[in-house]
């Protein structure tokens, strides 16, 4: 009878072994983080994350046509504040950026800015600041000491992920070259991007059609109604 307890009662699981498996997990569990940290090393982000974008904004469609002020006066002939005039306008909206670090002499930097498919640009600002100094005007034809700026627009069509699927993505790329390497002056650009929305607001019922007007001399046949006969010329019975 003691025997056959003594079969039937558990054997302990040896400590020995428990400490070699608990060992073997968690050389498995580093070794599988260190390959998944080399896998991400070796894989280079996909471009527009470089860029600076936070979602993919699709493939290129055609290129856009340039036909608002870029890098202009802050202010205008008159002496009048332009920039804040143009920033403070009925229903724009300002996106800005800025260089990520100070760029070397003989560097240059692209920056990407995401609109809308629907954005009309209004005009682009921008300010430059050389070895740390206040951020100041940048015009296109004066900016700093051997700076130079560009810009391009893009439409793209779009992604699902940043719900620009249906209206499409705007992307204004802009550059700023530090030319002149005996300079030695490290640069900072900021832009101002104004823009509106031309997309009708959600809910806004459909415009209707325009009224249809009738000319002289023209049936009504084309608005439902039978076309005027010629006029008929009744006998008098007497």
């Amino acid at each position: 009878m003691s025997t056959a307890m003594s079969l039937e009662t558990p054997m302990p699981f040896p400590v020995e072994t428990m400490s070699r498996l608990l060992a073997s997990l968690i050389s498995a569990t580093l070794s599988c983080c260190l390959v998944y940290g080399l896998l991400n090393a070796s894989i280079p982000d996909p471009w527009w994350r470089q860029a600076g974008l936070r979602t993919n904004p699709g493939n290129f469609v055609s290129p856009n046509l340039v036909d608002y002020p870029f890098c202009q006066a802050w202010t205008d002939y008159q002496g009048q504040n332009r920039m804040a005039r143009d920033l403070g306008g009925q229903g724009v909206r300002i996106t800005e950026v800025e260089t990520r670090t100070a760029i070397r002499p003989g560097r240059e930097e692209n920056l990407l800015v995401e609109l809308p498919g629907t954005a009309q640009v209004v005009a682009v600002y921008c300010g430059i600041s050389q070895d740390r100094a206040p951020m100041g005007e940048c015009a296109r034809y004066v900016c700093g000491d051997g700076v130079a700026t560009f810009i391009a627009d893009s439409m793209y069509t779009g992604s699902q992920y940043s719900g620009t699927r249906e209206t499409g993505s705007r992307i204004l790329a802009l550059t700023l070259m530090n030319k002149r390497a005996e300079a030695r002056r490290q640069t900072v650009a900021h832009f101002w991007v104004a823009w509106r929305d031309t997309a009708p607001p959600p809910g806004l019922p459909p415009a209707p059609p325009p009224a249809q007007s009738l000319q002289m001399g023209t049936s009504q046949a084309g608005l439902g109604m039978p076309p005027a006969g010629a006029p008929k010329t009744i006998p008098n019975p007497t």
